[in-house]
């Protein structure tokens, strides 16, 4: 049979029950079969005659009118026989004769409420259709009239299907473009009554992000997401066929062609600990040009309505749209991490603290607060001479008389921001040429709850205010062989040493590419572009609760502590007959290390 008119959606599972049986082994519990799963989902019938160990299939389409689209969605299981399942089915619902030689199953409840007077329409009543297959038959299940539109598709043509893969969706974006392109004139307008926006800039950055997403969907002709599961883990490969490239989002993607390669020594140079970490290869600058434009007017139009001088706006804009930017559109590094030994010490710190004594538990917070947000490196591909005078005129722009004059009119002098570029931190040294700028945020004062009254009668003692220490950002810019890496996190000292540990002249001990294990994968592969990602870098900020029963107390109780990565690789491949511009591919591998770390988690907390 052809596919389906409108066919939008299609998803396979190639064998249910071998899934729930590794999921099983992942987890050592004795979980449910395929077959009481459905139990479970419809009634005991259905439950007796499907046989999950054969694909679980399911489509969707988009039916009814273009201004008024319906979406039709069927699900379809194989029965272990095809008389053998009428003769039970028989036994609860009633069958009725359908075409070529297909029968109707009346009466299986999928879980759908009814409606208000109990009883659904007849094309929104719920039910199966019992139907001969290429081999063995098919049960479809959903909506009648779903069931009417896709049963022969998914009954005929998509079981012949072959797919390598354990679970695979494909989406494709023909149905929904002349939905999207009608409605693309409209999408903004109603975006900007829900924003309440009435500037002209908003109103053009709400009008290029929605055309933007029109542009992507005419250009992708198709998605497809494979994934296969084992015991050594879970591999996701996503691809996205594009038949144009007028969408920012393509000219991205089909751009880094060519591009593939090792990662860049700046990636495998970062420190050990990195918790989260990306590298790109850049594109070409002029793709960002007009998205700048946009996202300068808005910039600059939000600080003339607040009464920002002209000459001040004119700065500004030159500033972020203009300059900064700019930096980060070629090729780049990017990773995090902490010191966990510094956020142990801080943790202790805090709950040591006495339960009344306000102040101290918020000194306590802030300094765990420093520990947890950790360091911040990003190498860019510009040299010092362009990217540290940036920061250094942001420190001028902000201590500018009219600059500052502006400012303190939006906030009391004592809660202003104060900008200013400041000495390297003590014991660290880097390059001459680098800059530390250093923000520093002021916070409110406590006011501490006044002692209850010692007597009767007694006058209450007054309420007393505690000054809070500001929090302090502290970004430098570093010079690198050409290239600059940005720090920043809140303990200065730290992000220092971070990157200068970082710099390529620096001793290649105790690195990323050090550890092979973190990156063997990587090292060995041709991407445009990589990340990994690790679940202590995640768990880290449940710290900031301070609970000694907090997800981050438990890493030390993982397997591997928290600390192998999951990584994400993406490549560009060359123009095919459904893929005229090229497609891109990304692939995320879930070690099976990591989903041990993530099952012993999952049981600490359910037994908290």
């Amino acid at each position: 049979m052809p596919d389906p008119e409108g066919l939008l959606l299609v998803g396979r599972i190639a064998n249910p029950d071998g899934m729930i049986k590794t999921a099983g082994n992942w987890t050592h519990l004795p979980l449910p079969s395929g077959a009481e799963l459905v139990r479970s989902i419809t009634d005991a019938s259905l439950g007796e005659v499907v046989d999950l160990s054969q694909p679980l299939d399911a489509a969707v389409a988009v039916g009814g009118r273009k201004m008024s689209p319906r979406p039709l969605v069927a699900v379809s299981v194989a029965v272990r026989s095809l008389e053998g399942a009428k003769a039970k089915l028989a036994k609860e619902h009633k069958l009725v004769d359908g075409p070529n030689g297909s029968t109707f199953v009346q009466g299986v409840s999928l879980g759908k409420s009814s409606g208000e007077d109990g009883e659904a329409d007849d094309d929104d009543a719920e039910g199966c259709l019992l139907s001969p297959a290429p081999v063995g038959a098919r049960l479809v299940c959903g909506e009648r009239h779903a069931v009417d539109a896709l049963a022969p598709y998914l009954a005929r043509t998509m079981t012949r299907q072959k797919w390598p893969a354990d679970v695979h969706l494909e989406l494709r974006f023909g149905p929904v473009r002349d939905t999207v392109n009608m409605a693309r004139s409209q999408l903004p307008i109603l975006a900007r009554t829900l924003l309440g926006a009435n500037s002209p800039a908003i109103h053009n950055l709400l009008d290029g992000a929605v055309g933007e997403a029109a542009d992507f969907v005419s250009d992708a002709n198709r998605m497809t997401l494979d994934m296969n599961v084992g015991d050594k883990g879970v591999e996701t490969t996503s691809r996205i066929d594009y038949a144009h490239a007028t969408s920012l989002l393509a000219k991205l993607a089909v751009s880094e062609r060519n591009q593939d390669g090792p990662p860049p020594p700046a990636f495998l140079h970062l420190p050990g600990e990195t918790d989260l970490a990306f590298y790109g290869r850049g594109a070409d600058p002029k793709l960002f040009d007009h998205p700048r434009e946009l996202l300068g007017a808005a910039f600059v139009e939000a600080a003339g309505d607040s009464g920002m001088p002209e000459s001040e706006k004119k700065a500004l804009k030159e500033l972020v749209a203009d300059r900064m930017l700019t930096v980060f559109t070629g090729a780049s590094v990017y990773g995090k991490g902490y010191d966990a030994a510094a956020v142990a010490k801080a943790l202790s710190a805090r709950q040591s603290v006495k339960p009344d004594n306000l102040a101290a538990e918020d000194e306590a917070t802030r300094v765990l607060a420093e520990q947890v947000v950790g360091w911040h490196l990003t190498q860019v591909s510009d040299p010092i001479a362009k990217v540290g005078p940036v920061l250094k005129d942001w420190s001028a722009l902000w201590n500018r008389p009219a600059f500052a004059k502006w400012a303190k009119k939006q906030a009391s002098s004592k809660m202003l921001a104060q900008m200013r570029i400041a000495p390297m931190p003590a014991g660290v040294t880097l390059p001459k040429e680098s800059v530390h700028l250093e923000i520093v945020v002021p916070r409110t004062d406590i006011e501490v709850p006044p002692p209850a009254p010692s007597r009767a009668g007694a006058k209450a003692p007054a309420a007393k205010k505690v000054t809070r220490k500001p929090v302090t950002m502290h970004v430098f810019a570093i010079p690198d062989q050409g290239a600059t890496w940005i720090g920043f996190g809140l303990d200065g000292k730290l992000v220092a040493q971070k990157a200068a540990a970082s710099l390529s002249t620096a001793p290649a001990t105790d690195t990323l590419g050090e550890k092979t294990a973190m990156v063997e994968s990587l090292r060995s592969s041709k991407t445009t572009g990589a990340a990994l990602v690790t679940l202590r870098g995640l768990l880290v900020f449940g710290a900031l609760g301070g609970s000694e029963r907090s997800p981050f107390s438990s890493l030390a109780m993982l397997p591997s502590k928290g600390a192998t990565p999951i990584t994400l690789t993406s490549t560009v491949e060359g123009p095919t007959p459904s893929a005229a511009e090229g497609a891109s591919v990304a692939t995320i591998k879930v070690p099976r290390s990591t989903i041990d770390d993530l099952v012993k988690l999952f049981m600490l907390e359910l037994s908290r």
